[in-house]
């Protein structure tokens, strides 16, 4: 641990400049040698505030013990304090939303607000940049009542972000690239949409997105609406605890005690995504890709159908189709994409089934016409509706004349026929031509009881 002099404290200073310059300094001995030069030219003038610091922690009984990057740790424990204290008021603020909406027997009519975000990339500084945006307003009576999407274009990929912003895009929502990006480039309209969306004209609504992404949503929603929220509080909320406390409320409609567990098990449903390649609710480039699963307006959609389907059965609520689930699009000739993936697999092998009809056709009519018996063999190779009869069995084998072979049909297989006349000869004294199971055996056999 370097001495808290006035050196030390102009490292300090010398360190968050440079990362306010886009540098990162993950442990203050990488600037130490630059540092030094500069301190050595320095005066005494120059010096004197930095000494000036370390004079009043010397009287102050000292600093806190520093970490790695030279940051107080009990500043750093105050942060996560004050982190874990959100984090709990967050979700009291949750529980309480949904406890007064149901004691006023609104529960049902409750205006949720369920948002996703995708990025380009991260910078070097921990920012992301942010490439789309989709929000959806929902409650369990009406389903998704509206939904408002946007491609955003954050200009030019910061100095350092190029290689994660390819490799991220590229692995999920594929949109194109900064600074070809679509959308605006102007934040201050993409707020104003978002705001006027809302309609936050005196609070700003809580927002609800996917738990193991809200760090990341949180983020760029604060710099979009940073300076056009003044006195107005920010609160993005994990979707997996207003699930479960909704899930419970709706459960105490039909039983008195709830089943469902906790939070964690509305989180895994939801990562489930049962409805993850449904088609029809992304924007117009990702349906077109088939990409719905990473379409940000698609992704808050899912999550509101997932709502639905564990919710609205307590509520008496019927689930309509598009409002509170996915709506039924089977394939068909004029080319209406399915509902979800277990539906397009099904028409996908519908239609593979019915391109062979005509082979099957083919194989099933020469079976069924072949018998000349009483009993026929199933006209189906799914499923025999009868037990299949061989055709010879109603045959006079006393006055029946059997067709010669045909030739081309032995010599398929030479060196098989062989071997099997090989293995006979040697066993039962006989071949092929003579004790085979084939026609040729059988008139053998016939001929040799005649005699």
């Amino acid at each position: 641990m370097p001495k808290k002099n006035g050196f030390f404290y102009f490292m300090l200073e010398y360190k968050n400049r440079h990362e306010a310059a886009g540098y990162a300094v993950s442990k203050l001995d990488q600037i130490t040698p630059l540092a030094g030069k500069i301190w050595e030219k320095m005066d005494a003038k120059q010096r004197e505030p930095y000494i000036q610091k370390a004079k009043s922690a010397q009287n102050e009984g000292g600093l806190d013990k520093l970490n790695s990057l030279g940051m107080a740790i009990s500043e750093v424990d105050k942060k996560l304090r004050s982190k874990e204290d959100h984090t709990q008021m967050i979700k009291r603020l949750v529980a309480e939303r949904v406890a007064n909406a149901d004691s006023r027997k609104e529960l049902d009519t409750e205006v949720m607000y369920i948002i996703s975000m995708a990025y380009f990339g991260r910078t070097i500084k921990g920012t992301y940049i942010p490439a789309e945006l989709g929000v959806v307003k929902y409650s369990l009576r009406c389903g998704v009542m509206d939904r408002m999407h946007l491609y955003i274009n954050p200009g030019e990929i910061p100095l350092g972000a190029a290689l994660s912003t390819q490799q991220h895009t590229a692995e999920t929502h594929k949109l194109p690239l900064p600074p070809n990006a679509w959308g605006s480039t102007d934040m201050n309209e993409v707020a104003v949409k978002l705001i006027s969306f809302l309609a936050a004209d005196d609070e700003i609504p809580p927002l609800f997105t996917d738990e193991t992404t809200l760090p990341i949503t949180e983020s760029m929603l604060q710099e979009l609406l940073s300076g056009r929220i003044e006195g107005k509080t920010l609160y993005v909320c994990p979707l997996s605890e207003l699930f479960f406390y909704l899930k419970q409320a709706t459960e105490r409609h039909v039983m008195e005690t709830p089943t469902f567990p906790s939070a964690r098990m509305a989180q895994h449903i939801l990562m489930m995504d049962c409805y993850g390649f449904t088609v029809g609710i992304s924007c117009d480039y990702h349906d077109t890709e088939r990409n719905p699963i990473n379409c940000a307006l698609s992704q808050a959609t899912r999550w509101a159908y997932t709502i639905s389907k564990h919710c609205c059965l307590h509520m008496g609520i019927e689930c309509v189709q598009g409002k509170h689930i996915p709506c039924d699009r089977s394939a068909d000739d004029d080319g209406v994409k399915p509902a979800t993936s277990g539906s397009y697999m099904l028409s996908k092998l519908k239609r593979l089934d019915d391109s062979h009809a005509g082979a099957r056709s083919a194989i099933q009519k020469p079976i069924a016409n072949s018998s000349n018996s009483k009993g026929t063999l199933s006209g189906s190779l799914d499923k025999p509706t009868s037990t299949p009869h061989i055709p010879y069995v109603d045959i006079n084998l006393n006055t029946y004349q059997f067709p010669e072979p045909d030739q081309s049909q032995d010599d398929a297989f030479p060196s098989l026929l062989q071997s099997m006349g090989r293995g006979h000869s040697q066993r039962r004294g006989g071949n092929l031509s003579r004790g085979g199971r084939g026609a040729r055996g059988r008139a053998f056999n016939l001929q040799q009881r005649g005699n």
